[in-house]
């Protein structure tokens, strides 16, 4: 009688299933994971900003946070800039006032990308976004670093992950970019 006896067979079926279903298991799209910073050379700020950006993923949302243990938006894009030797200011309106504009074809691994009202609507229809208040829609309440391939880093009630740009929510609510690093 060989290993496993006549539990062999059944073993070999689970272990196929199991594999196919962790397989076929991705997280939300909301939840991209964050991967590495941009290949090539990068600048001192860029891989500072690279490990900031590791040591603030998963913190948890705090209103008026800026470190690990707490973050909101605004207080997470001041904090990892910071960390990079670069002085931003707190709110997310002074910061999107204080860099430099860039378009969204433009974007590269350090921008910030900000976002009107739409997106803390909760509602997040075409439908819902043609009855968002003119003042709602050019007011930036929201913003978070671009990690390059469509895809940022932001704090949100539920904590710091990554989104990507292309879901329907920050496409929508996409108001603008800045440039805070040098150019090459």
């Amino acid at each position: 009688m060989t290993a496993g006896g006549p539990l062999r067979p059944f073993l070999g079926i689970l272990l196929i299933i199991g594999c196919l279903a962790v397989g076929c298991t991705r997280p939300p799209p909301s939840a991209v994971p964050m991967g590495a910073p941009p290949r090539g050379e990068l600048t001192f700020q860029e891989a500072a900003l690279g490990q900031a950006l590791q040591a603030f993923y998963g913190a948890p949302y705090k209103t008026g946070g800026a470190d690990p243990s707490g973050v909101d938006c605004s207080g997470l894009v001041q904090a990892v800039f910071q960390r990079a030797g670069i002085n931003l200011p707190r709110t997310v309106a002074q910061q999107f006032n204080a860099g430099r504009p860039v378009g969204l074809g433009q974007l590269r691994f350090g921008d910030v990308v900000f976002f009107n009202r739409f997106c803390q609507t909760g509602k997040h229809s075409l439908f819902m976004a043609g009855l968002l208040p003119p003042a709602y829609a050019a007011e930036v309440c929201h913003n978070g670093i671009y990690l390059g391939e469509g895809r940022f880093v932001h704090a949100s009630p539920k904590g710091v992950f990554v989104s990507r740009l292309d879901a329907e929510v920050w496409r929508m609510s996409f108001i603008g970019a800045r440039r805070y690093l040098p150019d090459f």
